[in-house]
């Protein structure tokens, strides 16, 4: 299971990079040090709500979208490559899991 912690601090990081961010200009944006932000980063400190709400805005984005972001990224390390479970395989980003599918399926036999 991924680590959250770890998981925040590498979803900063890609959003940073994905903005050509230096750790310094997001500190400076953010009103943190680029110390503290740093160590955010690395998975080292637990940022708390207040902070999220900064950084968010320092990227230009929502609380929600950053948070977001990092289910996904939760989702995308603890989802299996492959599901053995009657042949379906693992969803990609934005598809339906094979519960929902099945669910689906059932659903227009019932009806």
């Amino acid at each position: 299971m991924a680590d959250l912690q770890e998981t925040i601090g590498t979803v900063i990081r890609q959003e940073r990079h994905a903005r050509g961010m230096t750790l310094k200009e997001l500190a400076s944006r953010s009103a943190l040090s680029v110390v503290y932000l740093g160590e955010l980063e690395r998975g080292k400190k637990y940022p708390s709500g207040i902070v999220l709400e900064r950084i968010a805005e320092a990227l230009d984005l929502s609380v929600a979208d950053l948070l977001v972001y990092v289910a996904e990224t939760l989702r995308a390390v603890e989802a299996p490559v492959i599901t053995h479970a009657m042949g379906f395989r693992a969803p990609g980003r934005g598809e339906t899991t094979p519960r929902a599918s099945i669910m689906n399926i059932v659903g227009l036999l019932v009806a």
